[in-house]
């Protein structure tokens, strides 16, 4: 691998991570026990984003399975995309390809050319992706700093609007979809979904922003005030649906957003009619850690806070918390 790739890949952004760890230092739960964590180790893994090799057959698949009933209006920038993400490996396929032709002929292979060469192409087979969520990060940014200050007023720009909507859909898919998955399907099913993952995970978000766009005016974002002594947590998963099981991965018949922001704020995304409607917007210590532990069981491996002893405790309660859901299907 060439000198300077970036091979741990962050899912949960760094500046979401930051209001819980003011000194770069975090409280996990994992696997039913608290430890510190530095900041740069947590919701990280190496190569996540790395890009899989897609075969013509899996390309197939992702058109039939979700570009085909996408909307019109993102037909084509979802093939551009899986273009894109295939690009890197038949490019290095067609290189090695050319390298034996040239020996098998005789002719002198230029050998550095070929190591430079083969070096650019897998720096982009785990960047590319990588730099792509990157980018999706830094619009969202500023949408979170506006929320966590109590300010809404960025749905007054369409380009805002859109940021908001993608950036959270894509936080939203990126490692639910890998729980979803894993708990639905057949091995070898499950083994093709993750080669496709990657692709799959930016296809759906863009199709659920763009419908959350469509349906603005349907919906209310209701901010959170957090003034009690227990914080708001988060986790590898930090959107989650409220009207989704944590145990159950079956499509769920509401889409209404959980996100907490900080300690002390979170997001909603519900409709106006929801039984989530909050009556007072100012939340009690029993409703904050009741949102922690939905948070602790739709969480991917981690959960995290700036508060250990609300970990402990949610580790205490947190399976006959889940006791309460449905189980998932057996399959």
């Amino acid at each position: 691998m060439p000198v300077g790739v970036k091979t741990l890949h962050h899912f949960v952004p760094r500046f979401h991570l930051k209001a819980w760890a003011p000194k770069g230092q975090i409280f996990c739960l994992q696997n039913g026990e608290v430890t510190t964590r530095n900041l740069m180790k947590v919701a990280a893994q190496n190569y996540f984003y790395r890009l899989n090799e897609i075969s013509p057959e899996d390309a197939r698949f992702i058109e039939k399975l979700i570009i085909e009933d996408s909307p019109e209006g993102l037909k084509e920038s979802h093939r551009f995309l899986l273009h894109a993400f295939t690009l890197p490996h038949i490019a290095k396929r067609k290189l090695e390809e050319r390298k034996r032709t040239m020996e098998e002929s005789g002719e002198v292979v230029d050998e550095d050319a070929f190591r430079e060469s083969m070096a650019y192409i897998d720096q982009q087979i785990v960047e590319m992706n990588e730099n792509y969520h990157a980018s999706i990060e830094n619009l969202f940014q500023p949408i979170l700093e506006s929320m966590k200050a109590g300010d809404l007023t960025f749905f007054d720009d369409p380009h805002k609007k859109y940021a908001f909507y993608y950036g959270l859909s894509v936080q939203y898919a990126r490692t639910n979809h890998i729980n979803g998955a894993r708990s639905n399907m057949k091995e070898e099913d499950f083994e093709r979904y993750m080669r496709i993952a990657n692709v799959l995970t930016h296809i759906m978000a863009t199709n659920v922003g763009r419908s959350l766009i469509g349906e603005h005016e349907h919906h209310r974002t209701v901010l959170l005030d957090n003034m009690t002594e227990i914080p708001f947590v988060t986790a590898d998963q930090p959107v989650i649906n409220l009207s989704a099981s944590p145990k159950n991965f079956e499509p769920p018949a509401k889409f209404e957003l959980y996100y907490p922001l900080s300690p002390t704020k979170a997001m909603m995304l519900l409709e106006p009619d929801s039984a989530h409607m909050p009556h007072c917007l100012s939340i009690s210590a029993g409703q904050v850690h009741h949102y922690n532990l939905l948070m602790a069981g739709h969480s991917f491996r981690q959960v995290y806070s700036n508060s250990k002893a609300e970990l402990e405790a949610i580790n205490l309660e947190l399976p006959a918390f889940l006791s309460c859901f449905k189980p998932a299907l057996e399959h």
